[in-house]
């Protein structure tokens, strides 16, 4: 596949001075102690699993809010790659992509909407969430396959109908206003099942963010919620809908595993090791009460896949609270 494609991922780091205190400007509390800021200190893991496991990338954008969330790996590694037939590591900043009146943003599906925007962004990129670790070799027909007479590229996305839930959360509700107004087009519908697009990387053609935003732009900017998320804060998954709607897709998608609070803590190092392990998403959230004994395996069990790869920051088991 001759084709460019690029992989973004959002980052975030409570404990930078600088992002706290302008956190702290728009909200009561501390941004370290939510599962939605706090960091395992995997990033940089993630990273180098990406370049090992994907070494095709044209380019990893890791987005930042500011400058003072820039780490010293990021600059070494960004070094390291500078030459190389792999991918190149570039940190992009929020003002870079995003409306100024949309800043500072702390909510993740905000930043989601600008992703288009992106400075040389391929047509065709995967997008992920600092949790997501390919741990085997994936290749790029995982995610995009030329289908298309022209030579273009479809992206690979597998849809699974579920059963809406009686009572559905944030996230749930946001799911099913952003698929009726996405499905509306079609003539469709949604109220007691919705098609789940799965929490993994996702596969976007550039241009579908940008029929999405010319079809439904007024509707998005209307909700639009740089500081906290609502029912209402559509995410990345709205273009993924586009896609199956308008039939541009390929149904697939590459090995994967999603471990929660369900998932028994012994049995990360197990999913880490498998060496079909594909994707695996290593989900936080409010219910995961031993997240410093899972970051500690986090780090042991991928460190040991690495191998070769030097890591510049080693876990030390000291964790930003």
């Amino acid at each position: 596949m001759e084709r460019d494609i690029d992989l973004v991922i959002p980052m975030v780091f409570p404990a930078d001075p600088e992002w706290r205190r302008e956190y702290q400007r728009f909200h009561i509390g501390d941004a370290t102690k939510s599962e939605r800021f706090r960091s395992w200190g995997t990033e940089e893991l993630l990273v180098r699993c990406c370049i090992k496991f994907m070494p095709w990338l044209r380019r990893i954008y890791i987005l930042l809010a500011q400058e003072s969330q820039v780490q010293e790996w990021m600059k070494n590694l960004a070094a390291e790659q500078r030459g190389t037939m792999q991918p190149e590591v570039r940190t992009v900043f929020h003002r870079e992509f995003m409306p100024a009146n949309m800043l500072p943003c702390f909510a993740s599906p905000c930043i989601e909407m600008f992703l288009h925007k992106i400075p040389e962004l391929s047509e065709y990129f995967i997008y992920g969430n600092d949790d997501m670790f390919p741990l085997s070799p994936l290749q790029p027909e995982d995610f995009f396959r030329q289908t298309e007479p022209d030579g273009t590229l479809l992206p690979c996305q597998k849809i699974t109908e579920r059963v809406y839930p009686p009572n559905p959360n944030i996230f749930q509700r946001k799911c099913m206003y952003q698929l009726n107004m996405i499905a509306g087009r079609y003539g469709k519908h949604y109220t007691v099942k919705w098609p789940d697009t799965g929490h993994i990387f996702a596969a976007i053609r550039k241009s579908s963010c940008e029929e999405v935003w010319r079809r439904h732009g007024d509707e998005i900017t209307y909700y639009l919620s740089p500081l906290k998320r609502n029912d209402r804060s559509y995410n990345h998954y709205i273009y993924m809908l586009y896609q199956h709607f308008e039939g541009l897709y390929v149904e697939h998608r590459p090995p994967r595993h999603y471990t929660d609070h369900e998932t028994p803590t012994q049995r990360l190092a197990e999913i880490i090791r498998d060496p079909q392990a594909g994707m695996v998403c290593l989900n936080d959230n409010e219910k995961i009460f031993d997240w410093k004994v899972r970051a500690e395996i986090v780090h042991r069990e991928i460190e040991r896949k690495l191998e070769g790869a030097a890591v510049t920051q080693q876990y030390t088991g000291q964790i930003t609270e």
